[in-house]
């Protein structure tokens, strides 16, 4: 490339004004690592269809900023704050957000397959469809998060802060969340097929018809949670505790009951009883 082909790069607010300018950049990337670089202040900053990809911006502020349909794949976003950002169809696979905050962020329909984000904070962002497969979550902050229809297989959820969020249908085979908190969480329709749930805390969360077949429930705290039509076939419950919660239609083929405390909730007039 001659130096001919290099430019002055703007970057501008969503009201137009300019954030910063880049002279002599090669690229768009460039000129946003220069701008975090010099400790700019990037909020609101528009990059629609961005191609970041490998984009280093480590405790950059991006908050309320315009990421949608950006590349960002593999790129450095540890401790940035993108509190209320736009990353909606975002691709974020193999990206770094440690400690990144994503509190009320976008993210409806994003792929963030293999990303890191290790204690990152999620709360009340909308991850409905995103696709997390793989992706390291371990003790981060999804409370009150959407993830209706995202898929989780095969991820880290350990010590994850999950209480009060949305998650219908979502997908999270094979996924670890021992020690989790799922508060009042609505996980309906969830299919947690061979998870590890050991010690979770599903106090009062919504769990009618999920599918847990092979699932790792031990010591887990189901108290006052709406197992009904749950399928628990071949599920270890040992040293569950089930008290109050609603039982109706559940599926306990071939499942280890070993010690599992609590007296269910009475079945409901018609229905097909406490377990089958």
């Amino acid at each position: 490339m001659r130096d001919t082909d290099r430019r002055m790069i703007e970057l501008r607010h969503k009201d137009g004004r300019v954030l910063y300018i880049a002279q002599d950049a090669w690229n768009l990337r460039e000129a946003v690592e220069r701008a975090a670089s010099a400790r700019v202040d990037l909020s609101g900053v528009q990059l629609p269809d961005a191609d970041l990809g490998g984009v280093s911006l480590e405790d950059a502020k991006l908050v309320g900023a315009n990421l949608a349909r950006a590349n960002l794949r593999r790129a450095n976003l540890e401790e940035v704050d993108f509190t209320g950002a736009d990353l909606t169809g975002a691709r974020l696979d193999g990206a770094n957000l440690e400690r990144a905050d994503l509190d009320r962020a976008t993210l409806v329909g994003a792929s963030l397959r293999g990303a890191n984000l290790e204690e990152s904070g999620l709360d009340g962002a909308d991850l409905s469809r995103a696709d997390l497969d793989g992706v390291n979550l371990e003790e981060g902050d999804l409370r009150n998060a959407c993830l209706e229809g995202a898929s989780l297989r095969r991820a880290n959820l350990e010590r994850v802060l999950l209480s009060h969020a949305r998650a219908k249908g979502v997908v999270l085979t094979g996924t670890n969340l021992e020690k989790s908190d799922l508060q009042h969480a609505d996980l309906s329709g969830a299919d947690f097929s061979g998870a590890n749930l050991e010690r979770v805390d599903m106090r009062d969360a919504t769990l009618a018809g999920a599918r847990m077949v092979g699932a790792n429930i031990e010591r887990a705290d189901l108290r006052r949670a709406d197992l009904s039509d749950v399928d628990l076939r071949e599920s270890n419950l040992e040293r569950c505790d089930v008290d109050d919660a609603t039982m109706d239609g559940v599926r306990l083929d071939s499942a280890n009951v070993s010690g599992m405390r609590g007296r269910p909730a009475p079945p409901k007039p018609g229905s097909s009883g406490p377990y089958r």
